[in-house]
């Protein structure tokens, strides 16, 4: 079970990162930006893409 926690973590911070850089806004070479916990990726990811409501 923890390997899969872990698998998971790994892959939504990977969507993150890649979500990031294809936007322009970030290098994928930022070692920074890789260093980032899921929780700071998220609340970047939601300041640079914010939810539309309409």
């Amino acid at each position: 079970m923890t390997n899969q926690l872990r698998k998971g973590v790994e892959t939504l911070k990977l969507f993150y990162i890649n979500r990031l850089t294809e936007s322009g806004l970030y290098n994928a070479s930022d070692d920074d930006l890789h260093s980032l916990t899921l929780s700071e990726l998220q609340t970047i990811f939601k300041k640079t893409f914010p939810k539309k409501t309409n």
